[in-house]
């Protein structure tokens, strides 16, 4: 069993990173945490739930996040998943804001990543 902390993030497709954080902070209580040109990432001030935006057709695709509380939490969630009915998309990776996670399809298809990010634990 995977050893789930929280929902950590929804990820959404927007046509302007910086518009789509500008519209997010101003009117529901997001700080913006960091903007690049394909990604940026929002944190709910009261919640401390995450909102990512990607581009279109970028590397990254609309999916939720599953928090979980360590970096061996997210390979022993590998493991579990690995012998499920679930579809593994991407081996677990450390990612450049120092996040470490996976991505996998639930039997329907949907698009999840299971991530330990330190920065919001």
């Amino acid at each position: 069993m995977v050893k789930s902390v929280r929902m950590g993030h929804t990820a959404i497709e927007v046509e302007n990173i910086k518009n789509a954080a500008e519209f997010f902070s101003t009117h529901f209580q997001f700080d913006v945490i960091y903007t690049y040109d394909d990604w940026g990432l929002l944190r709910h001030k009261n919640t401390g739930d995450d909102l990512a935006l990607l581009i279109p057709g970028g590397k990254h695709h609309p999916h939720l996040g599953i928090r979980v509380a360590s970096n061996q939490d997210v390979d022993d969630a590998f493991k579990s998943l690995s012998g499920s009915t679930a579809q593994l998309k991407t081996q677990p990776k450390l990612h450049r804001d120092n996040s470490y996670s996976f991505y996998f399809a639930d039997p329907d298809g949907n698009l999840f990543e299971v991530i330990f990010d330190p920065s919001n634990p």
